[in-house]
């Protein structure tokens, strides 16, 4: 008797042991599991586009350029964008972005492909970000200044606007558009008027 009691607890003490391995085995696979999707998440774009005209979004991660291909990569992302081809435009700048991170025209571009979609805050969130690294970045603070328009903002898009100004040729066209839409946000119920002129580059 004093033996099969014996051999109840050992196989007791193994069944314990091995439920313990089995937790632990779990919890591994679970931090690992994790641990990657982090690591991967850092190869996706800041913000995804989720434009009604754009096809659905790859989910593959951005193939990172060489240096040399950087400006190209640029033009062929500025082509896409006047053709209308929002997705194939921001897959571009984001690989532009996959070398250099803080490159404050494909930030920027990346919120007007956003701006056309009605994403006006994750738009100003990629201005503001450009800003960041260039504070003095005319492009961005021209483009910020009629997200803040259409969303209503008129103090914002004047101050915006005004820092703008301050950087570009007084005679040049920028300047002339937004002298003018200055002087519309001063007139009453004009706050949030359309206007079909974008900064030409």
């Amino acid at each position: 008797m004093a033996s099969s009691g014996n051999e109840e607890k050992t196989t007791g003490g193994r069944q314990s042991i091995e439920r313990v391995h089995l937790y632990l085995f779990l919890g591994a696979a679970v931090a690992i599991g994790f641990l990657l999707g982090y690591l991967a998440s850092a190869f996706f774009p800041l913000v995804r586009p989720s434009l009604s005209t754009a096809p659905p979004a790859s989910t593959a991660p951005a193939a990172r350029l060489s240096p040399s291909e950087v400006d190209a990569s640029l033009k062929a992302a500025h082509a896409s964008l006047d053709a209308g081809d929002l997705q194939g435009a921001w897959d571009k700048y984001h690989q532009v972005l996959m070398t250099d991170s803080h490159h404050v025209e494909a930030l920027t571009h990346l919120g007007n492909i956003l701006m056309r979609g009605n994403q006006l805050d994750e738009a100003i969130r990629l201005y503001d970000r450009a800003l960041g690294f260039d504070a003095n970045y005319a492009h961005a603070l021209f483009d910020k200044g009629q997200a803040l328009k259409e969303k209503g903002d008129a103090k914002g898009a004047a101050e915006t606007w005004k820092r703008f100004l301050a950087l570009v040729p007084a005679d040049s066209d920028d300047a002339k558009k937004v002298k003018g839409w200055l002087a519309e946000l001063g007139r009453p119920g004009r706050v949030n008027g359309k206007d079909g002129g974008g900064r030409k580059d």
